[in-house]
């Protein structure tokens, strides 16, 4: 193979990664505070990639590589733990970049709240550094001399440009003892995400056009010439397009198929991401448009192929008796949402529910969904439940109606006033939402962003009690009912002594839900500039519901509409505090002792903030508080939007409720609740639903448009307790 015909790996569409041995430490210098430093990459330094993304060479990075970045782009650039991908931090940024070098060296000021594990790594040098860039000039050695740093000889590439995007620490940066200390963690960085998508990727960028034996691209799509083919160059001068193969996908409806999933996911992520992607986000985003665009020339070679095959006929094909072979199309993204064509296709309403749930929880498994949203939930109650006990099916159908491409198109116009745009895939999609929600006249929201239906996570708002206790989703009527069974008396008794009746007592509680509901007005213009706006206001709407519901089950008086709130008189057996107007950890002592053992088997203390820093300031002697590897003197910070703060007390979790009271001297005040988190039960009935208030009036005489549409969101729910005894609460005497 001459020099020609083999051709480096080409720069990707998508960022890569490079990690160096070289610690990351925060230290001070003089008089300043503790800063992080290092430096992120070495230059004119040689070193091996392997990876089957990129491909095989040696690499270096040039002097200046940077230099246009650090100038340009250094207000964009981030500074993450791990790429964002570490369990603890996620993709919070730890400090501001107070010094950026184009010789790579760093210093960032790092903010308040590192974790006390990592920050003390950092402290230590314990974590190497990395950091992720995309290639904007580099050169290229195809046959270099073989020598110490490249003794196979393979190509060579020089990085004469580049643009960063973040860096950072890692946990485990390069083999120290390698031969080169820099090394690509590529990889092991899309192996975190959609790596096939990826990888296709960056085989089609690495794989040269295919090009006939006179060296000019070849024009039939792959087809070998021929002198009948030249002879018809006149019939038909149109070349057809070039096919550039993804073995994946063999057929051409499975091909078609993926290409429509591509699209969807595509707008579903222009939706969800306003502005610049993540880093990560605009890799699988490139891959996949990659991706799409490659099977579209397919699907296109493969068609123009098929046309000119008939054209070569003049004579009918003779039909032969026998039956054609059986062929299994696999449904396309369109197809599963299409609940007129699923009950066409079916022959029983038994085969009709299991297509539906088949067919919701594949729509969940390929849709792009928020990151911080649980589907745990979602799946079980889909997969497992009868559909007698699913509402004939509602939960599955209300994601396959919901879910479609169409439908979330015809949402985003809905609510920015411009039903009259809707197309006809788009009105009919509309038109079975619309039918499908418990009011007519409403939009149920796209299940991607329906708080109701995956308990997206909040970052602004704190609602323990999802997390803590009990959920129960219905889909059918109001009602929730149970059966509540206590416990059974045994006795000994004397010889040919009548046994007594000694229980259990039977209940059947009633959970009806009632609706709940949020406002908000946006200006025409914001409408119509924001193509994401669904998601926006998905995102407000889900962490007003949070808030509410915290403020509620805390302390709702559990009469009218209102729910029963955990911190509310005679929600739980109530014990006061030994002194008048005094807590005391002896309190708390009492507190665990009293509750049966059957419930303090599986209990949880809940209290604010507050609260918490109050009793670890009184609990000096036995120290009763542990976990979290935070003891009193420094912060426990609980996970967003859970309010689990990894503190333990006695030995059961403490969860912190922000509308709890935290006077520890007020007369009557319920400031610490300890009880199974599962006797306390949330209901929810399936859905939120919109309707647009296409113009919001001043409330003048005459009343005029103010250029605002309204927007107006509601849900239904209801919580209390199931059993009263299943709790102690703290009262102050």
């Amino acid at each position: 193979m001459n020099d020609e015909d083999e051709l480096p790996p080409a720069k990707l569409p998508f960022p890569i990664t490079r990690t160096m041995p070289e610690p990351v430490e925060l230290r001070a210098e003089g008089d300043t505070p503790a800063m992080l430093r290092g430096r992120f990459t070495t230059f004119d330094d040689p070193y091996e990639v392997n990876s089957h993304i990129e491909g095989h060479f040696i690499e270096r990075i040039a002097p200046g590589a940077f230099d246009r970045t650090v100038v340009e782009s250094r207000k964009n650039i981030k500074v993450l733990f791990n790429h964002g991908q570490d369990p603890t931090m996620g993709d919070q940024i730890l400090g501001s970049i107070e010094e950026l070098r184009s010789d790579a060296h760093f210093t960032v000021d790092p903010f308040d709240g590192i974790p006390p594990l990592i920050r003390s790594g950092l402290e230590r040098g314990a974590y190497g550094a990395s950091h992720r860039f995309s290639v904007i000039a580099d050169e290229w050695t195809k046959t270099p001399e073989k020598t110490d740093a490249n003794p196979d000889g393979i190509p060579e590439r020089t990085i004469t440009e580049a643009r960063l995007y973040e860096f950072g620490p890692v946990t485990f940066p390069a083999n120290p003892n390698a031969t080169a200390g820099i090394r690509s963690t590529t990889d092991d960085f899309y192996q975190q995400g959609d790596y096939a998508s990826v990888l296709r990727s960056a085989q089609a960028a690495r794989t040269p056009a295919p090009s006939g034996g006179d060296g000019s691209p070849q024009t039939d799509a792959g087809l070998p010439r021929s002198p009948e083919s030249d002879a018809r160059k006149h019939v038909d001068p149109t070349p057809t397009p070039q096919e550039l193969t993804i073995m994946e996908y063999i057929s051409r409806d499975e091909k078609a198929s993926r290409v429509t999933e591509l699209e969807s996911a595509i707008s579903t992520r222009a939706v969800e991401y306003p502005g610049v992607f993540p880093a990560d986000i605009q890799a699988a985003d490139e891959a996949e448009n990659e991706e799409r665009n490659q099977l579209v020339l397919d699907i296109a070679a493969w068609d123009a192929r098929q046309e000119r095959i008939r054209s070569f006929s003049t004579i009918p094909a003779k039909t032969v008796a026998g039956s054609a072979p059986a062929f299994v199309k696999t449904p396309n993204i369109e197809d599963i949402h299409d609940i007129t064509k699923i009950r066409a296709e079916t022959r029983s309403r038994e085969e009709y529910d299991t297509k539906v749930r088949e067919y919701a929880l594949r729509s969940i498994d390929s849709a792009r969904l928020p990151s911080s949203a649980n589907t745990d939930a979602l799946v079980d109650l889909i997969a497992h439940r009868d559909a007698g006990e699913d509402g004939e099916g509602e939960m599955a159908q209300r994601i396959l109606l919901t879910g479609s491409p169409a439908y979330k198109r015809a949402f985003a116009k809905y609510l920015r006033g411009e039903k009259d745009l809707w197309s006809p895939e788009e009105q009919r999609a509309a038109a079975l939402a619309v039918t499908g929600t418990t009011t007519t006249g409403g939009f149920a929201v796209p299940y991607i962003f329906d708080p109701t239906m995956l308990h997206i996570g909040v970052y602004t708002a704190m609602n323990p009690y999802r997390s803590a206790c009990r959920v129960e989703t219905i889909t059918n009527g109001n009602n929730w009912r149970t059966v509540t069974v206590g416990a059974v008396t045994s006795a000994y008794v004397a010889e040919a002594a009548a046994a007594t009746e000694q229980g259990p007592t039977f209940g059947q509680p009633t959970y009806t839900v009632q609706r709940a509901h949020a406002f908000a007005t946006v200006s025409i213009e914001t409408l119509g500039d924001r193509p994401d706006i669904s998601s926006e206001l998905a995102s407000v709407f889900a962490e007003s519901k949070a808030t509410l519901e915290e403020d509620k089950f805390t302390l709702g008086v559990g009469t009218t509409v209102f729910p029963f709130g955990m911190f509310t008189t005679l929600a739980y057996t109530n014990k006061d505090t030994a002194t008048n107007d005094v807590t005391a950890i002896a309190d708390i002592v009492a507190l665990e002792g009293d509750l049966p053992l059957r419930h303090r088997a599986n209990g949880a203390f809940f209290m604010s903030r507050s609260t918490i820093r109050q009793l670890q300031a009184l609990d000096t002697t036995f120290r009763f508080f542990s976990g979290a590897g935070i003891q009193y003197a420094g912060d426990s910070n609980p996970s967003h939007g859970t309010g689990n703060t990894g503190l333990q007390l006695l030995g059961y979790p403490v969860w912190e409720v922000p509308s709890a009271v935290s006077t520890l001297t007020t007369d009557g005040a319920i400031i610490v609740v300890f009880a199974d988190p599962k006797s306390y039960v949330i209901v929810d009935r399936l859905g939120m639903n919109v309707e647009v208030i296409p113009h919001i009036l001043n409330g003048a005489t005459p009343s005029l448009p103010t250029g605002e549409r309204g927007i107006y969101a509601y849900w239904r729910n209801t919580a209390k307790p199931i059993n009263a005894d299943a709790g102690r609460s703290l009262s102050v005497q």
